[in-house]
């Protein structure tokens, strides 16, 4: 549905919601029986259309209007011109107006379900990397905190690496479009050299996260050294970005000091900062 037609639908329900004041302030004017008239065919007109499918509703006005007209035209009945007419008037218009209103209630319903799927959607997947984001990677760190602690007789344990891209708020206040690019860049290098049991997830502000299940140590090692080598012959046109890497491993034992996902992040934005050990990974080598 368009614009126009949305502002159409809640012109009509809105109108739905005046037009009894509107018409009673009329009908004060005539007889008594017809104010109360008047009263009766606008309850029932609303209880109509709010009811009763659109297909019965318009059957049920057509009908009804044609018996209305019917008797106060063939009939003999006592009433001027515009009394007859706001009783003939009334159920029909309050009927179709009272479906519109019927009608902007379930799209406004639809409308927020999806805008609370879209918010949803946004919050676990990023649209610009095409990862799932730190939510996802939360209740991952659920669930494997919970098999460490049930399977601890088994020889279970998971790799926490940290990528970070240094400077690149600096690089994104004026090159916004190949600060899009390049993180797109790093995404393919992610997806391309890691193995397919591994969980890329993409953290905001240029981190991303990898986390790894019973990857033997040796493996990962290689697996780091790759990344690492693909990582400093990124570039995008002239300019190189420079890169920090930094790896947690976990066994059961541990989540005593990371009981969640903020924690070991913290952790490893800490290595990130203070341990001389961790790589400053450069695209042009000094």
């Amino acid at each position: 549905m368009n614009n126009i037609s949305i502002k159409g639908l809640e012109l009509k329900a809105i109108f739905a919601l005046i037009l009894p004041s509107l018409f009673l302030g009329v009908a004060d004017n005539f007889l008594d029986n017809v104010f109360w008239g008047v009263a009766m065919l606008l309850v029932l007109g609303a209880l109509v259309g709010l009811i009763l499918p659109n297909i019965v509703s318009t059957w049920l006005i057509l009908i009804l209007t044609v018996l209305g007209i019917s008797g106060l035209t063939l009939g003999y009945v006592r009433l001027d011109i515009y009394a007859k007419a706001i009783l003939l008037l009334s159920f029909p218009i309050e009927a179709y107006l009272a479906s519109q209103l019927r009608e902007c209630i379930f799209r406004w319903s639809i409308y927020k379900k999806n805008e609370a799927s879209v918010y949803r959607y946004i919050t676990h997947y990023d649209q610009n990397v095409k990862l799932q984001t730190t939510y996802n990677a939360q209740k991952l760190y659920q669930k494997i905190s919970r098999i460490l602690r049930e399977k601890s007789y088994l020889p279970l344990w998971d790799d926490f690496t940290i990528i970070k891209w240094e400077h690149n708020q600096q690089f994104a206040q004026f090159n916004l479009e190949e600060h899009s690019q390049i993180l797109k860049q790093i995404t393919k290098v992610l997806k391309k050299s890691r193995l397919v049991d591994e969980n890329l997830y993409y953290l905001g502000n240029g981190e991303f996260l990898i986390i790894s299940n019973t990857i033997a140590p040796g493996t990962l090692m290689v697996l780091n050294d790759e990344l690492k080598a693909e990582l400093r012959a990124l570039k995008y046109g002239d300019y190189h970005p420079a890169f920090k890497m930094a790896t947690q491993h976990i066994v059961e034992e541990d989540l005593i000091l990371y009981p969640d996902l903020d924690a070991i992040l913290k952790h490893l934005k800490r290595k990130l900062e203070t341990d001389l050990v961790v790589e400053y990974l450069k695209g042009v080598e000094s």
